[in-house]
């Protein structure tokens, strides 16, 4: 019985730090236009957005799937991001911001160092602060690694592993194709 759907502020989730925003702004829209109007019960959906021109949010007024497939598709294969390459996080956390804030930057120069004397194919980027930054007492940053294939990142990975640990109270975690950013 539902007739009438609105969505207020849809262009918020574009505001996320991650490659998948457009993605998931689109699925949202989709998914709640296709509330409105099932059975006999004509349906209208209104949308409010800051960014009506918006890919995602123009394509998904118009239910143009294939049209929203195809250009994230040439944006991502552009911009060197999955599917078209893979990408990994490593995710460092420590109690004191200092310590972690030395923990990446010597992270950055060992995967600097692998990265030249293997010749690997890989962006790192970073090391930032995480979208969310604080949790608990745990300050977090990351830093992202994109490359071409699986095997560079593992052979990365197999690199680092064997290096000594930076300091025992900074956590390192690995994220190879991660679901989201944050």
């Amino acid at each position: 019985n539902v007739t009438l759907v609105g969505v207020v502020s849809a262009d918020t989730c574009l505001a996320m730090p991650d490659f998948r925003a457009n993605e998931r702004t689109f699925q949202l829209l989709s998914q709640v236009a296709g509330r409105a109007g099932r059975a006999e019960k004509p349906g209208q959906v209104i949308v409010q957005s800051f960014l009506p021109d918006q890919p995602a949010i123009r394509f998904a007024t118009k239910y143009d799937f294939e049209g929203f497939v195809a250009a994230e598709l040439e944006h991502r294969e552009k911009c060197n991001l999955p599917p078209f390459w893979r990408m990994a996080i490593l995710h460092l956390r420590d109690e004191s911001f200092e310590r972690l804030t030395a923990a990446c930057d010597a992270m950055k120069s060992r995967i600097d160092e692998i990265v030249a004397r293997l010749k690997l194919d890989i962006k790192a980027r970073g090391p930032m602060p995480a979208t969310i930054a604080r949790i608990q007492r745990a300050h977090r940053m990351q830093i992202i690694l994109q490359a071409p294939t699986p095997a560079v990142l593992h052979r990365l990975f197999a690199d680092l592993r064997a290096c000594p640990p930076l300091r025992p109270a900074v956590g390192v975690y690995f994220d190879v194709d991660p679901v989201n950013l944050m």
